[in-house]
């Protein structure tokens, strides 16, 4: 009997207060550490680079380490893919796609999709849901509106 990956895509759009080049950059390996909590990226390669497409970074989580590639790095249409590889579990590719709205603000979109490495992976996948997506989106949307918010006081 061979393994047979499960694979599941969720995803969100958050609104966020400040302008696409603001805000894009925030999604970058560095920037991300600027609003997620715990967040510490170790870039591997090529030795220097801080964002491009091709760079190899690492970061620990709670299962293990996972490891990220940047697959699509596209900033002049506000868009990047991630790879991220959490061995004997599952790979799960990130796509971030950002859109100017009129009112100055950005709307972000964000999706998962998860294929399963191992039947641990695909339960890991089995029991994740929109709803809790939401709410990962919800916080997401919390954190980097603070951040906006906070960065920009302290500019004053």
């Amino acid at each position: 009997m061979s393994f047979k990956p499960y694979s599941q895509t969720l995803k969100g759009k958050i609104i966020l207060e400040d302008s696409i080049d603001r805000v894009f950059g925030l999604f970058s390996p560095l920037g991300e550490k600027l609003w997620v909590p715990g967040w510490d990226p170790e870039l591997l390669y090529p030795e220097g680079a801080e964002w491009e497409e091709g760079m190899l970074f690492r970061t620990r989580e709670e299962t293990g380490d996972a490891v990220w590639v940047i697959s699509r790095l596209n900033r002049v249409s506000h868009e990047v893919s991630y790879h991220r590889v959490e061995p004997n579990r599952y790979v799960a590719r990130v796509d971030v796609e950002c859109s100017a709205l009129a009112s100055g603000k950005t709307e972000a979109s964000v999706s998962y999709t998860f294929v399963g490495l191992s039947e641990r992976g695909n339960g890991d996948i089995a029991v994740m849901n929109q709803t809790d997506y939401d709410a990962k989106m919800r916080r997401w949307q919390t954190w980097i509106n603070a951040y906006l918010q906070d960065s920009e006081h302290s500019q004053v």
